[in-house]
């Protein structure tokens, strides 16, 4: 059984749901999920975890993410992407940008900055999706959250379409940030094409199509890849057997740590743990033989 990470490259035109139906299919995996959710008309890194894999979802949903992104000058739409009803709202819009004068704006959207979640999104208000208001035509009040934008850099400018490459913290909304960017601009923006390129430390290179997963499962990662550089510690069969029964083990290697990877002798990942006064306790264990 196979237990770790694919990183999918969605295709544009599929819902993150529907591409997590054509892996467990394809996989027959007993427990699988997706990690970051990516839009229908979105492509790109889409983290699938497999069986005891989905124990370290957590690892990779809080990691920064790159994206490829265009931008419509010039126009605004009702969903922040070209799936939504489309409006002109600035005629020109390219006469007002220089690439010179666009980076400069630009740099008022890097950093740590409060952004406002939009309608059309899955976030939950008394337990209903903001999308399945939205469609309704109901619009509700969203706390702002922060996020932090690392690097936001111009690839290409073509007319009233510019690409940038955007560098992020979980929960940033790229077609909110693209939509923020045009009003700024003073002419409207909509998101035309987005691409998520990375997840922590997982790049571009790493992804894997739907239709080669069949004759590339060796591209799924295994679980010891989902936790980076956590520090780590050798536990011998007999205090893993304690730790299963939910009791602490002795070490003499850290004081206090919060998190910890758990490796059986053979340096095999098999949980997480925590350390206080030299003392292990179980967070999170892996059971293989399910």
């Amino acid at each position: 059984m196979i237990h770790g990470v694919l990183l999918l490259d969605k295709p544009k035109n599929i819902s993150s749901n529907k591409a997590l139906f054509f892996v467990k299919k394809i996989l027959s995996p007993r427990k699988a999920g997706i990690v970051g959710i990516l839009d229908p008309l979105a492509s790109g890194m889409l983290p699938i975890v497999l069986n005891e894999g989905t124990k370290l979802a957590k690892y990779i949903e809080n990691k920064d993410k790159d994206y490829l992104v265009i931008a419509k000058l010039g126009y605004k739409s009702t969903t922040g992407d070209a799936e939504g009803i489309i409006t002109p709202t600035y005629m020109n819009a390219r006469e007002k940008i220089t690439e010179v004068s666009l980076n400069s704006i630009l740099d008022n959207f890097v950093g740590e900055q409060e952004q406002v979640p939009p309608m059309y999104s899955g976030l939950k208000v008394n337990g209903i999706k903001l999308y399945k208001l939205a469609r309704q035509g109901i619009s509700v009040n969203r706390k702002p959250r922060m996020i932090n934008v690392y690097a936001l850099n111009v690839i290409s400018v073509n007319d009233d379409e510019i690409t940038l490459k955007i560098s992020c913290s979980k929960g940033t909304y790229i077609r909110t940030l693209i939509e923020s960017i045009g009003d700024y601009l003073g002419v409207g923006a909509y998101t035309k094409e987005l691409r998520r390129l990375k997840v922590g430390v997982f790049e571009e290179k790493n992804m894997i199509t739907i239709d080669d997963i069949i004759s590339n499962q060796d591209l799924i990662l295994p679980i010891d890849d989902m936790i980076g550089d956590m520090d780590s510690i050798l536990v011998t069969l007999d205090e893993l057997q304690i730790l299963r029964f939910g009791q602490r083990i002795h070490t003499e290697k850290y004081k206090n740590i919060d998190e910890i990877a758990i490796k059986n002798p053979n340096f095999n990942l098999v949980g997480i743990g925590k350390i206080i006064d030299n003392y292990v306790y179980p967070k999170r264990l892996m059971n293989f033989d399910e």
